[in-house]
């Protein structure tokens, strides 16, 4: 298959031990290893580079929508779901000796080509959507920039939202050129420095704002049919913040098999990330709701106006990040289609992936900016992606895939089976929630007019 490739060794084994690497029986298979740089530690960097950003950034106001009890039971139910499936979907990231090179591959091996076929629309649809979500970000924090230097009036002041989403648009046309997401370790590792850095920022200036805004157990007030809403909606953007599973299997592709092999280190990583993320998820989530309560931002950044310098750096720091951030979850989709492109006969490879790069990779990020502008609505987007993308890969196919291959014992199966069932319900109230709300918020927005 073209998503996998042959290596010897014992698949099947529990926990995080795994066979011994022998070497490869071909040319192509000890090429593809060798491209291989990765460890736990390129994989913390990555993971965190694509979740520590625009899911952090929403979570005081999803807090916010479900007071405090139960937006800290949600925070900590969904962190301690996404750890466990996630370390389910590592267990079969080695098949019976057969490395699993993408989501798909792994889909396809143990459930078969329908499973995989469905798996990847919303596998690159959640991707895609991300992708808007990121943009969304990156021209929102450099129109709070250019804000900064506007006078009081505002008059001719270079500060809209449209502008700068095309700007960042043009950024990514040429980070899009980058091979793949092996390439892209060294700015990922720039982009997980700069979210640690905006999120200490947030962190002290919701502290240094101290107890400001009236919040509440109940969280904030709103009818009954409201307030359903904007729940749901919260429960998807909390997810969206966890969301990493998607391209699990691809960042565990970057990493080499020499020594304890990729299942392990991409378990440490899955170890290490999530104690840092959800650390900083809690401590900006509670310090942002305390600041402001009721009246929190959708983007906890956008709440905070002195000091000009400090807000003018913090936004910086976001910026910096949502460039690696969005090359992160979209090479996989590239890859994916150059993969497809490449399969072509009536190509020569080397005309199919210039084409692909140039042409195809264009074409998307001028997409992606146009949808960006269309709908700028940062908390219900993250909130329809997490709601989305949570069940089916982070949920569904994990517990499936290693029901199949690990075999558990009935009591095993029927508790993983009913947090499947849970789970499939909460996507479903979150992805109502979140159409609902951009449909009403789509009401009052006025395309290029901000």
């Amino acid at each position: 298959m073209a998503d996998q490739f042959v290596v010897a060794g014992n698949g099947g084994m529990k926990g995080d031990e795994e066979s011994p690497m022998a070497k490869f029986s071909s040319g192509e298979d000890s090429d593809l290893e060798a491209s291989r740089h990765g460890n736990w530690v390129t994989g913390v960097f990555h993971i965190i580079t694509a979740v520590v950003g625009a899911g952090v950034l929403s979570l005081s106001y999803s807090i916010a929508q479900l007071g405090w009890i139960g937006g800290m039971l949600v925070l900590l139910a969904f962190a301690g779901i996404t750890w466990y499936t996630t370390r389910l979907l590592a267990d079969v990231c080695l098949v019976n000796g057969v490395r699993q090179r993408s989501y798909m591959g792994a889909v396809r091996t143990l459930m078969g080509e329908t499973h995989c076929r469905l798996l990847a629309c919303v596998q690159y649809f959640n991707l895609f959507l991300t992708a808007i979500a990121y943009n969304i970000t990156g021209a929102t924090s450099m129109s709070n920039v250019a804000k900064t230097y506007c006078n009081a009036e505002g008059e001719g002041c270079f500060d809209k939202y449209w502008v700068f989403c095309v700007i960042f648009g043009g950024a990514q046309l040429v980070l899009s050129q980058l091979p793949n997401m092996d390439s892209l370790w060294v700015v990922s590792a720039v982009g997980m420095f700069t979210s640690f850095a905006y999120s200490i920022i947030a962190l002290a200036l919701a502290i240094n704002e101290g107890s400001s805004g009236e919040s509440s157990i109940h969280g904030v007030p709103n009818t009954p049919a409201g307030k359903m809403w904007s729940v749901f909606n919260a429960m998807g953007a909390i997810v969206f913040a966890y969301s990493f599973s998607f391209i699990l299997v691809e960042i565990t592709d970057t990493m080499r098999s020499a020594g304890r092999g990729p299942v392990f280190h991409i378990k440490r990583a899955v170890n290490v990330s999530m104690v840092i993320i959800t650390s900083f998820y809690i401590a900006v989530a509670v310090s942002g709701y305390v600041a402001f309560g009721n009246e929190v931002c959708g983007n906890i950044i956008s709440c905070f106006t002195t000091p000009v310098w400090l807000i003018r750096a913090t936004n910086i720091f976001v910026l910096i990040h949502m460039l690696p951030a969005y090359q992160v979850f979209s090479q996989p989709l590239f890859e994916f289609l150059q993969r497809q492109m490449a399969s072509v006969k009536a190509f020569p490879p080397w005309v199919a992936s210039v084409a692909f790069r140039i042409v195809f990779r264009s074409a998307y990020v001028a997409f992606v900016a146009f949808i960006s502008v269309c709908l700028p609505f940062f908390s219900d987007i993250v909130g329809l992606i997490g709601a989305i993308g949570f069940w089916p890969a982070t949920v569904f196919y994990p517990i499936e895939m290693y029901i199949r291959y690990r075999k558990p014992g009935p009591t095993a199966r029927y508790a993983l089976e009913a947090l499947n069932v849970l789970c499939f319900l909460v996507t479903v109230c979150a992805i109502a929630g979140s159409v609902q709300l951009i449909v009403a918020d789509s009401a009052d927005y006025e395309v290029f007019g901000s």
